[in-house]
């Protein structure tokens, strides 16, 4: 009787170590800088721009003044 109960005790810790592995996704994502990345959309007929805030403003221009008249 002493037996099976052991052996029934490792049994179940087996049945939990899956569980153990499925808290790696809790972990922070450090791809994403932490700037100010504000998507901005534009639309001019059927041409749409999406493109970030944190672009170089001279960079930005260049791009507006091909779309934009």
């Amino acid at each position: 009787m002493i037996n099976s109960s052991i052996n029934g005790g490792n049994h179940m810790l087996e049945k939990r170590q899956p569980i153990v592995a499925l808290n790696h996704p809790a972990r922070p994502k450090m791809n994403r800088p932490s700037r100010n990345n504000l998507l901005l959309s534009l639309k001019k007929n059927d041409l749409e721009l999406n493109f970030y805030s944190s672009l170089d403003p001279e960079v930005m221009n260049k791009l507006l003044e091909k779309i934009l008249p």
